[in-house]
C-alpha cells in the first residue's frame, strides 16, 4: 500500500479542495458570517456545512505536512525553502493584488458601501484608498480566502529551519498509536483555546488558536509521512473508522439540535461541541485515508490534471462564485436552480480559465504557482 507516492492523498487532496466550491456556495446561504450574502437565507443548509467543517482544513494541512516531509527529504532544507517562497508567494501576492479585487467591490457593491467602478475601485484597492468606500470600510488588498496559503508558507519555512538545525539526527519512532491518535486530542485541545482564549481571526499575526490547530495538523502529516504501519492501520481498520465517523455524526447532529433548543447551556454546550467535532473530523480523516488507500491508490492521467489544476482553481473560485451570485440573486430563481448554477459555473468558470489561460503560459504558471512547463 505505501511506497513512494501517496496517489490516495494526491487524490484526497484535490477532493478536500473541490469541497470549497459546494462549501462557499452554502456560505452564501447560511446565517453563518460570509462575506457575500443571498437575500434569501437557508438555515437548514447549516446541517450540511457543520458536518464538512470539521475535517476538511485539517484534512488539508495534514497532507500538506505529508508532502512537505517527502519534498524535503528529496530536496534538502533550503531548496525546499526556496521551492515554498518560489510556488507560494507568487500566488499569494498576485492573488491579492489582481485576483481578489473583482469580490471585493462585489462585496462593497452588495452592502452599498460604493458607487465606483471596478476600474476606479481597483486602483483604490491597491492603495488601501478609502474614499471609494462608505463606512464601515475595509482594508485592502486582502487576502480572504487565500489566508490558507498565507498559513502555509511561514509552516513551511519553519519547517525546513528546524530540519536544518535538526541535522541528520534521527527522532526514535513513537509507537503507531501516537500518530494516529496524539492529533485527535490536539484538536480537541485547540478547539477549546479557539472557544475560550484565541478565537480565530485569520489575521495572521493575531491568530495563536488557529496556528495552534493548523500547525498541530502540519506536524501530524510529518510525524505520519514516513510510516508504513500507520497508513497500513488506516486501510486496515477502515471500517472501524467509518462506524466511528457515523456514532460521532449523530452525536453531533444531536448536540446541534440541543443546542437550539436551550436544552444544552454553557459550558456544556460550547464543551460537548468542541470536543465532538474534533473526535469527528479526526474520524473522518482516518476513515478516508483508509479507504483512500485501498481504492485509490494509484497514478492515473486525471488525478495528474486535477493535482496541477486544484490550486489555481482554489485561487479563483471565490472571485467566480461571488460574480456569479451577484449577477443571479436579483433574479430569483428557483433556489435549487440557483444553487446549482452557482456551483456549476464556477467550477466550470475556475477550470477554464486554468486550461485555457494559465496552464500553456509560463508567466501565468508562476503566477499561480505552479512548475514551469517541462522541457
Amino acid at each position: 500500500m505505501v511506497g513512494g507516492r501517496k496517489y490516495h492523498l494526491d487524490w484526497l487532496r484535490v477532493l478536500a479542495f473541490g469541497l470549497l466550491i459546494p462549501f462557499h456556495a452554502g456560505m452564501l446561504y447560511a446565517s453563518w458570517f460570509y462575506p457575500l450574502k443571498s437575500p434569501r437565507l437557508v438555515p437548514q443548509v447549516e446541517w450540511l456545512l457543520m458536518l464538512s467543517t470539521p475535517w476538511r482544513l485539517a484534512m488539508i494541512f495534514l497532507i500538506a505536512g505529508v508532502a512537505s516531509k517527502h519534498l524535503i527529504s528529496k530536496l534538502g532544507p533550503g531548496s525546499f525553502a526556496r521551492d515554498r517562497l518560489r510556488r507560494l508567494l507568487p500566488v499569494i501576492l498576485f492573488g491579492m493584488l489582481v485576483v481578489n479585487a473583482p469580490q471585493t467591490w462585489i462585496v462593497a457593491k452588495a452592502r452599498g458601501m460604493t458607487q465606483a467602478g471596478f476600474g476606479e475601485f481597483w486602483l483604490a484597492y491597491l492603495h488601501n484608498d478609502q474614499t471609494v468606500l462608505g463606512p464601515p470600510g475595509m482594508a485592502m488588498p486582502r487576502w480572504d480566502h487565500l489566508w490558507f496559503l498565507l498559513y502555509l508558507l511561514p509552516y513551511g519555512l519553519l519547517f525546513a529551519l528546524v530540519w536544518k538545525l535538526k541535522g541528520a539526527r534521527r527522532l526514535p519512532d513513537a509507537p503507531v498509536w501516537l500518530p494516529l491518535f496524539a492529533p485527535a486530542l490536539w484538536l480537541v485541545v485547540t478547539n477549546v483555546g479557539i472557544e475560550r482564549v484565541w478565537p480565530r481571526t485569520d489575521t495572521l499575526f493575531n491568530d495563536w488558536g488557529a496556528h495552534l490547530q493548523w500547525a498541530g495538523m502540519f506536524v501530524a502529516g510529518v510525524a505520519l509521512a514516513g510510516r508504513t504501519d500507520a497508513w497500513r492501520w488506516m486501510e486496515a481498520r477502515r471500517g472501524m473508522s467509518a462506524f466511528a465517523v457515523l456514532l460521532l455524526g449523530v452525536c453531533l447532529i444531536v448536540d446541534h439540535a440541543l443546542w437550539l433548543n436551550a436544552v444544552l447551556t454553557p459550558p456544556l454546550d460550547w464543551a460537548s461541541y468542541d470536543i465532538i467535532t474534533a473526535l469527528f473530523g479526526w474520524a473522518v480523516i482516518l476513515a478516508a485515508c483508509g479507504f483512500a488507500a485501498h481504492y485509490l491508490n494509484r497514478p492515473s492521467p486525471l488525478l495528474s490534471y486535477l493535482n496541477t489544476a486544484i490550486l489555481p482553481v482554489y485561487v479563483l473560485h471565490q472571485p467566480i462564485l461571488f460574480l456569479v451570485a451577484f449577477a443571479f440573486f436579483p433574479l430569483q430563481l428557483p433556489l435549487g436552480v440557483e444553487a446549482a448554477l452557482l456551483i456549476g459555473l464556477t467550477f466550470t468558470g475556475a477550470v477554464t480559465l486554468y486550461h485555457f489561460v494559465i496552464r500553456p503560459f509560463g508567466a501565468m504558471r508562476f503566477l499561480f504557482g505552479l512548475k514551469p512547463i517541462a522541457g
